[in-house]
């Protein structure tokens, strides 16, 4: 019971609560890199599963979509249960999960049976992120919370370069059952080790702590707040460019540039990576100062970046030079990261602390569906369209999501906010 009084506590006062605060960031900072290396690794080895596992390119493409939808299913269940139950041993729980499912994945022969374990990562993976959100945002102020969830989420982005690099060099040097065996390995040892830091943390914490009252809110009233389906529908897009990257660009350099599989895999993410995180610290920084002026300043914050990303996605796929890509690779990771510091703070800015759970999990599904859906269309449609073409599709995707959301932004905000935060109207 201490624990689940812990994750209810008001944001920490004194100096060493607000350390705790940003140990826990870091805790799980690690179990999501973790958790991104044995999701994204197996994208560096699509040749591999070509020769060996008679994989198809629609196939290839739904080793992206059966994950991504089936965690984006799960999200909203994972943070409706995570408004009610304690988050610490829900998180442990997908940690363990997720581990054994990816040490099956490398056990499979067939293209079915890999598939199945896939979906079986993805539903294990799925109650993670919106109870670590809402367990962040509970012990961070409205002025900190952008940069203490970007902070986590880059376990997110150096996980994905990791993965691309390590699966396609573990791979090559030890064969790509092995790559997935030692991150699942990884995953198994490091739970328990999870479990004891955030209890300790809980336990310091819970003592002055008292539960929040629970209202209940319905949750289709959390779906129709028309700030909040701006915001899913932004997300749709931004998701829809990045997990078309994440799955085709390996090979889409691969077989441009004639690179090797460790090499391919790490420019594809590397560059949109590094300069993602960057623009993730500098977007989150820029938000949260802002807004101790104004409550929109997120959201102007996530228009700019959106909106000038998706001219750089284009450019990324017409580049005839290596050294262009890379370039292009560069802005559209920071502007990318822009976006993406900004966006589960602003869902948290508009939805009553009761239900934040459960929002944060169905606006992380819409972009699940939209990165699954990208990734599908591509393997159906390059026998149609070229990758250079497809990714211009994209990009006017993504432009037309940011007119959206200045809209929504100039119509809705201040309105939903003053809904979410009646206690705090003055000073809007």
């Amino acid at each position: 019971m201490r624990e689940t009084v812990w994750l209810s506590s008001i944001v920490p006062k004194s100096r060493s609560k607000d350390w705790d605060a940003w140990l826990v960031v870091v805790y799980l900072w690690f179990a999501f890199f973790l958790a991104y290396v044995a999701r994204q690794s197996i994208f560096s080895i699509f040749p591999i599963l070509r020769s060996e596992l008679h994989f198809t390119e629609v196939q290839l493409g739904l080793t992206g979509t059966v994950f991504l939808w089936i965690y984006s299913l799960g999200n909203p269940i994972g943070g409706y249960l995570g408004d009610r139950l304690p988050k610490n041993k829900l998180v442990i729980s997908s940690v363990i999960l997720w581990s054994f499912c990816t040490l099956m994945v490398g056990t499979t022969g067939s293209v079915s049976g890999l598939l199945f374990w896939r979906g079986a990562l993805a539903l294990a993976q799925a109650p993670y992120i919106p109870i670590a959100i809402t367990l962040i945002t509970q012990m961070h102020s409205e002025y900190s919370r952008s940069s203490a969830i970007s902070l986590h989420s880059t376990g997110q982005f150096v996980g994905i370069i990791f993965g691309g690099w390590y699966g396609g060099y573990l791979a090559d040097f030890l064969g790509w059952r092995w790559m997935l065996w030692i991150v699942a390995l990884a995953g198994i040892l490091y739970a328990p080790l999870l479990y004891w830091l955030i209890r300790e943390k809980g336990e310091s914490q819970g003592s002055q702590a008292k539960p929040a009252a629970r209202e209940n809110i319905s949750l289709m009233k959390v779906l129709l707040i028309p700030t909040y389906a701006g915001l899913c529908l932004a997300f749709f897009a931004a998701c829809a460019m990045l997990w078309m990257l994440y799955t085709w660009l390996p090979d889409f350099l691969q077989a441009k540039f004639n690179l090797s599989l460790a090499s391919a895999g790490l420019t594809a993410t590397a560059y949109v990576q590094v300069s993602m995180i960057i623009g993730l610290f500098c977007g989150a920084s820029i938000g949260d100062k802002l807004m101790k002026r104004d409550k929109r300043a997120r959201l102007y914050v996530m228009i700019a970046g959106l909106s000038t990303c998706s001219p750089f996605l284009y450019l990324l796929a017409q580049g005839e030079l290596l050294g262009q890509l890379k370039l292009a690779a560069l802005g559209y990771g920071f502007f990318q990261g822009l976006f993406t510091a900004n966006l589960f703070a602003s869902v948290v800015d508009i939805i009553p602390k009761e239900s934040r759970g459960f929002g944060v999990g169905f606006c992380n599904m819409i972009g699940g569906i939209a990165g699954g859906l990208a990734a599908l269309l591509v393997g159906l449609l390059k026998a149609h369209f070229t990758v250079e073409r497809l990714f211009g599709f994209a990009a006017g995707l993504g432009l037309g999501a940011s007119v959206l959301l200045g809209i929504t932004l100039w119509l809705f905000f201040l309105r939903d906010y003053r809904r979410a935060h009646p206690e705090a109207i003055c000073g809007i």
